[in-house]
């Protein structure tokens, strides 16, 4: 017989061809992150056209609460951008808001309806795309982004901008070790759900010393990485994923009060910190103490605007406005004004969407964490670090409404869904 009209053949080339662009997406997306946008539609493919070819059409989804939310968000956020003294970064950033709601409806109520195959073949393919990528990454990091010199080299217009790269007299490169931050950030997001489908898969126990060695020099390569905020991030959710092991009872409600708190709170916590001088503690990193600044200058503004906002993106426009004023923090070259990236999403929409925007995010924090319970014991904890890792990396860095930001955020949570959705191997 023929094997390409043999039916177990063809079955067997879509697990294949599943796998492949799992891992090339999640690889892609790992080392180039600003790709994110681009990628999180493509999300949906896999998931759909397993579902046709399994029942020979879609189904009509319940809206999942978690979307519902977002949905509310986007409309919100609709109207907000009216007023933006930034209108086209709020209309990209509401388009995108949208393409998350639709692909996180699509996906999320596909992969819990899937067979065991395709789930299989998705969670094979994030788990070689992030394995490849770590280890990538591990060699910028150490081998002073020889990888990405190597890109530079081939194809001349991957060259960054002159801002972040120096040329020595023999016009060899030299990179700025902060271009791996981004690629870092994801790699941080991703090690939760990677660790839930490795747990569902039975891999953490039938290839202990390979997890653990994977483990190792992911920790060693955030750890000699410039990005603070991955490494916080990361420490923050490792906690949280301990406390849903120990003690879940009093994890869960830590969780959800450090999500309160953060939402609600952080106007009057970044103006404690630039109260007692955070931004000339001589221990805080430069890049922590110029945000202290930085955050300072956008919590000022919160109270013009306090209920529903000055508009999305406003804040660029706004550091222009003040930064023309020349006037820095005390006794420092910090300039007293808002940055081109807010660096504190909770600040950032409490000043762009004002008290309106921050209930809702307030409300989508919590309608996951209260999905959580619906869960399987044995995901929780994978989800909760998730969520943890997420709400900590929002927390100092870039721009909420950065596309590859928020596609990142969307995609993470598809990922730590297919995690859940996997049925538990005999190793697990």
């Amino acid at each position: 017989m023929n094997g390409a009209s043999d039916p177990g053949y063809g079955a067997q080339a879509a697990w294949l061809f599943t796998a492949a662009w799992t891992g090339m997406g999640v690889l892609l997306w790992a080392m180039f992150p600003m790709t994110a946008a681009v990628l999180l539609p493509l999300c949906s493919i896999a998931p759909l056209a397993w579902m046709w070819a399994q029942r020979h059409g879609l189904p009509r989804y319940r809206v999942a609460p978690a979307t519902a939310a977002l949905g509310v968000a986007a409309l919100y956020l609709a109207a907000n951008a009216s007023w933006s003294l930034s209108p086209d970064l709020a209309v990209r950033a509401v388009v995108l808001v949208l393409l998350m709601v639709a692909t996180l409806h699509a996906v999320l109520g596909t992969l819990p309806e899937l067979e065991p195959p395709p789930l299989h073949a998705m969670a094979v393919g994030a788990l070689a795309g992030l394995a490849a990528a770590g280890t990538l990454l591990c060699v910028e990091v150490y081998g002073d982004q020889v990888v990405r010199r190597l890109l530079i080299r081939l194809v001349p217009a991957l060259e960054p901008s002159a801002n972040h790269i120096a040329r020595d007299a023999g016009q060899a490169i030299s990179l700025a070790p902060y271009l791996t931050n981004a690629s870092i950030g994801v790699a941080t997001l991703m090690f939760w759900p990677v660790t839930l489908i490795a747990a569902r898969l039975g891999l953490l126990r039938a290839w202990r010393s390979l997890a653990a060695l994977a483990a190792v020099v992911f920790t060693a390569t955030l750890l000699a990485s410039e990005h603070g905020t991955s490494q916080m991030a990361f420490t923050g959710a490792a906690i949280t994923f301990a406390l849903f092991k120990v003690r879940p009872r009093l994890a869960k409600p830590l969780l959800i009060g450090g999500w309160v708190a953060a939402t609600l709170l952080m106007v009057p916590a970044v103006s404690l910190l630039y109260g007692v001088e955070a931004y000339r503690a001589p221990w805080l990193p430069e890049s922590a103490r110029h945000r202290v600044v930085i955050w300072q200058a956008t919590a000022e503004e919160v109270p013009k605007a306090p209920l529903l906002g000055a508009g999305m993106g406003s804040a660029r426009v706004l550091r222009e406005r003040i930064g023309a004023r020349g006037l820095t923090a005390p006794g420092t070259t910090f300039q007293l004004s808002p940055s081109l990236h807010s660096h504190n999403a909770y600040l950032q929409v409490w000043y762009e969407a004002g008290a309106a925007g921050a209930l809702i995010l307030l409300g989508l924090g919590l309608v996951v964490l209260r999905s959580l319970t619906q869960l399987a014991e044995d995901v929780r904890p994978h989800l909760a670090a998730t969520f943890a890792a997420g709400a900590l990396s929002i927390a100092t860095a870039y721009s909420i409404w950065a596309p590859w930001f928020m596609g990142s955020l969307a995609m993470t949570a598809i990922f730590a869904c297919l995690g859940a959705a996997l049925p538990r191997g005999k190793a697990a």
